[in-house]
Parts: structure tokens; sequence; C-alpha cells
């Protein structure tokens, strides 16, 4: 296969798109968020998004309990994260994006294909469109997103990846460096206190330490939840050092200044996943983000505008 293409197919009973050439295949859902449910390095074999293991691949009305029907892929949050009434609005569990369908378009040129997926969001009044584009010659997918304000006034929200690693023991999270924090110490099992500390190692007064790029094994039943700010570079990602492969997430420091790690090794649910979330706003509360000056806001008819790309690759050392 010398070229990007894309066809349609079928996957649990919904539309499928999928853009692929030599390098990578990924698999798009339009109908359940546009999440991007597969994204396989060809070369290595090595298929990198998380699914869950029992829960249905199925369409949720707005308003239902995220976490008890996640079943995985690779999500966009907006406008919030957890569910509560803010700035006069009953704002969703997770947002919207993921209960919405999206509408899908393809196209094709000299330099790659794309999909083109668009809709309205109904809680905040919005146009929301996000491409994903695959080069002729190159492991590597980008999504752009644009987000049109249909609001008479202006509105504070949280835009954030939601990017579930399908993780193994030989797994090594990788960051250029940055401070980091516990977004809730009483949830954490891994760090040593709340933070913040020098990325990547955390060491507490008692002498117990953590060095978070260290995936332990699911019989752990380790978790933890951080905040990871003041990053030297806008990029993270992981390590597969056993399949000598890496999936490496560049986005733009400006719109997403923060990344947030949800990590599962075994301790919430019984689920096993990294996941990475660059973020708009920390924290999450958005009441709070606000106070602090660290919430994105739009004013009417203007437009958020970002993108990220993942590069799947191979790993030339390991990690130290």
């Amino acid at each position: 296969m010398s070229r990007s293409v894309v066809t349609a197919e079928r996957l649990s009973g919904h539309e499928a798109l999928v853009l692929e050439n030599a390098q990578l295949r990924a698999v798009i859902l339009p109908e359940l968020g546009g999440r991007v449910w597969t994204l396989e390095d060809r070369v290595r074999g090595r298929q990198w998004i998380w699914h869950r293991e029992g829960v249905p691949l199925v369409a949720h009305a707005p308003g239902a309990s995220y976490d008890d029907v996640w079943a995985g892929g690779w999500e966009e949050l907006f406008p919030n994260d957890a569910a509560g009434t803010f700035e006069g609005r009953d704002l969703p569990d997770h947002g919207e994006w993921w209960t919405m369908a999206f509408q899908a378009e393809t196209q094709a040129n000299e330099a790659a294909v794309t999909v083109r997926l668009s809709a309205t969001s109904r809680v905040v009044r919005a146009e929301c469109v996000k491409e994903f584009s695959l080069p002729h010659d190159a492991a590597a997918l980008t999504a752009s997103y644009r987000i049109r304000s249909l609001e008479d006034q202006p509105f504070h929200f949280l835009f954030k990846q939601h990017l579930p690693v399908h993780i193994t023991p030989a797994c090594r999270l990788a960051l250029p460096g940055g401070r980091f924090e516990a977004v809730d110490p009483s949830f954490g099992t891994v760090l040593p206190g709340p933070g913040p500390y020098a990325w990547p190692q955390a060491t507490g007064t008692n002498g117990r330490a953590a060095d978070l790029r260290v995936v332990p094994p699911a019989a752990s039943a380790a978790r933890e939840f951080v905040y990871v700010r003041d990053l030297p570079a806008a990029w993270c990602g992981v390590l597969d050092l056993e399949r000598r492969a890496s999936l490496h997430m560049d986005f733009d420091g400006h719109q997403l200044p923060y990344v947030w790690l949800f990590l599962s090794y075994g301790g919430w649910r019984n689920t096993y996943t990294a996941v990475l979330e660059p973020c708009s706003n920390l924290p999450k509360d958005l009441a709070e983000a606000v106070r602090l000056g660290q919430a994105a806001l739009l004013r009417p008819g203007e437009e958020f505008a970002t993108s990220v790309t993942v590069r799947l690759g191979g790993v030339e050392e390991p990690a130290r």
C-alpha cells in the first residue's frame, strides 16, 4: 500500500471509517462521538488503544454515567469533565462529545487522506468539527479541532484529549519534564504525598518513593490521577520496551498547556490502562479553574482551534 486510503465498514453495527497506509491503521466511529477505536502500528504489529473487557460498544444518551459504560477508544471531552451545574447549565458527565453522533465526510489530496466530522452541541451551543488526517508516507495521525460558539453570551469550558493506552508492565510513560501533583490524594495509591514533584520522581518525607515512568502489573491493584504543568515541551507518550514500539503525542502547548494522567493499574474498577489527557484547564472543577485563570473561554461567534498529532514509531534504547 503506497498511499493512504479511507474505506467504510461496520463495527458492532456502527459505521466505521478506516484510514490506513503501509505504516498505520486507524478506525474511527462517527456515530459514537467520533472516537478513534483502533490505532495500529502496522510495522511493529502493535495496537495502542485500550478497550474495556465486558463493556459493549454502543451509543448512550446524554447524561449517562461515563465510568459505568466507558468502553475505551480515543475521545475528547467538551465542555467539561465532572458533571454539575455551572454558569446556569447542567453539564453531563465527561461532557457531551462522547454521546454525540457526528456527520462524516472524506477527502483525499496529494498529501493525505482526511475524515471530517461535524456536529452541533446542545448543552453549550457550538459548531464542533474535528478532522483526522493521515499522510501517505508516515505513521502519524493528526487530529484538528474547531469549536465555534453559537451562544449569545461568553462561556468557560474545558477541552481535553482522552486517549487510553493498551499497556503492559514493559511499558514506560514518557514526558519531557514538568511538575506533577495528585488530583485527589485520597484516590491514589502510588504517590507518597500530594506533591508537587519534578517529573518523574516523587519522594515523600517518610522516604517512600515512586517513579511515574514505571508501569506496574495489574496484580498491583495500583491507581493514580495526576496533573502535570510547566512542561518544557508539548508532548507526552508511552514506550513499549518489549515490542520496541512507541506512541508519541505532540499537542498545542498554548491551547493545551496541561497534561492529566489517569493511571489504573488494576486498582480502579479492575481496569488496566494509562490515559493521556492534554488539557486546556487545571483543575477539573470549572469554577476553580476560572478562579485561577486556568480555564478556556469562548465569546459569541469566537472559535477555539487546536490540534494534536500521534506518531507511532520504534524505541531506539530503553528508557532510564
